[in-house]
This record gives C-alpha cells, structure tokens and sequence, in this order.
C-alpha cells in the first residue's frame, strides 16, 4: 500500500509540472517573439526601423504579460514589466544609440525571461525510489495508478508537441530574418552596381572630353560572390572596386599630361 500512495503521489507532482508547463507555453512562444523583434532593432541601420522594431518587440512583451496570468513563474512578472517600460522609451529616441540602448535591454530581459520559463517548466522533483517499499497493490489500485500514468503520458506527449512547435517558430522566424537580410543585400548590391557602373561612365566621358582616352576604363563587381559576404563586407569590396577604377583613371591623366608635356 506505502507503494502505491508514493507512487500516486509521484505521478500527481508529474501532472501537476506538466501542467504548468502547457499553461506557460503561450508566454514561452510570445517572448520568442519579443526577443527576436529586440534584435532586429539593434540591427537596424537607422532611427526609424531601429524605433519600429522595438515597439514591435514591446507589443510582444505585453501580450508575454497577458499570458503570464496563467504561468505561474515567480520573478517573470517583473521582467516583462522592466522590459516594456524601457522598450516604451525608444518611441521617444531621437538619436540611433539611444534607441539600441532600449533596445539592448529590451532583448538582455527577454533572453532572462526565457532563462526564468525554462527553469519553472522544468522538472520540479524528483521521486526517491530508494523509499518505495516492494508491497504489492490492490486490483482497484493498479487500475487507478495505470489510468494516472496513462494520463501522465499523455502530458508527455503533449510536452514533445509543444517543444516541437517551439522549434518550428523559431526555425521559421530565423527563415524570416534570412530572407529580410538577403533582400537588404539584393538591394545594396544593385545600389553599389549601379554606383560603380555610374563611375565608369564619368570617368570615360571624362577622358574623352580631355582627348586622354588611351584606353576604356572598365569596373565590375562579382554579385553571387558578395551575396555570400555580410552587408559591412559588401561595402568593403565594392569601395575597393571603386578606389582601383579611381587610381587607374588618374593614372591615364596623369599619363597623358606628360604626354602634352614632351610634345
């Protein structure tokens, strides 16, 4: 009998955190959100989007607040609380730094937010197994611990499937962040291919105009190459491209200004 109370009593603690864990995993999946929105800001290149995603993520925080009333996770509350008033001050932010200041910590709260989910979704206890006495139970009562450990599976699973979706949110939002990083490359490639084919045009008319055009200047960029490359290192290669067409152009000039000079 002293083994199966135990046992039964291991199994209600075992539903009671599966419980807490299904209850919190709406506030799991909207901090995900949050903090992705916080990182998006602080890699924004100006103001305005760096102010836009940090209210995104301050919307994601409050519905983390709405949520958390069912998640009973001590020290969230105030989290979410500090978070959403610092991330409510970018609104005001003139300045690019001040913004990823409240941005920072709008994601430094986030990435403790879900530090502090994780641990209370955690397994709570652990049963000693040491103390369960080999008495054997009653019919009535192995029928009633396999109908709890039925239903204790059955939490289980739903466990998996959640930690499944989680996944899947986050894989899909790192999907999403790829692809707004490569069309921001799409759109400075064609920018800098623009910009370099503008300065080859300058530079030709120019020394045609002078009567120094010994030879065509030409310029490219290698565009499936730099779609490999980080958006700095873009800018990098093609102000190098532009700085090589630049050197060869007054190379010519000054070439044929010796020219006029030995005539």
């Amino acid at each position: 009998m002293k083994k199966a109370y135990i046992f039964l009593l291991f199994l209600c603690v075992s539903y009671l955190n599966l419980s807490a864990q299904a209850n919190c995993s709406e506030a799991y999946s909207n901090i995900v959100y949050a903090l992705s929105h916080a990182d998006s800001a602080l890699e924004a290149n100006n103001v305005t989007h760096a102010k836009h995603f940090a209210e995104r993520s301050k919307e994601a925080f409050e519905r983390v607040q709405v949520s958390l009333q069912n998640c009973d996770c001590e020290g969230v509350d105030d989290l979410v609380y500090d978070a959403i008033n610092y991330l409510a001050k970018s609104k005001t932010a003139e300045k690019l730094d001040d913004a990823y200041y409240y941005a920072n910590k709008g994601k430094l709260l986030a990435e403790s937010t879900i530090e502090k989910l994780d641990v209370c979704t955690s397994s709570l206890t652990n049963v000693d197994e040491s103390i369960i006495e080999d008495t054997p139970a009653t019919n009535s009562e192995v029928n009633e611990l396999s109908s709890i450990e039925d239903e204790q599976n059955q939490l289980e699973q739903q466990q998996l499937e959640l930690k499944r979706k989680q996944a899947e949110l986050e894989e899909k939002i790192a999907k999403k962040k790829q692809e707004e990083l490569d069309l921001k490359k799409e759109g400075l490639i064609l920018k800098m291919e623009l910009t370099v084919s503008d300065n080859v045009k300058t530079f030709n008319s120019a020394l045609q105009a002078c009567d120094c055009s010994v030879k065509t200047l030409k310029a490219s960029i290698e565009k499936e190459k730099l779609k490999s490359k980080s958006i700095d290192d873009i800018k990098i290669t093609v102000i190098d491209v532009i700085k090589e067409l630049t050197s060869d152009y007054m190379k010519q000039l000054a070439e044929c200004d010796n020219n006029e000079e030995n005539d």
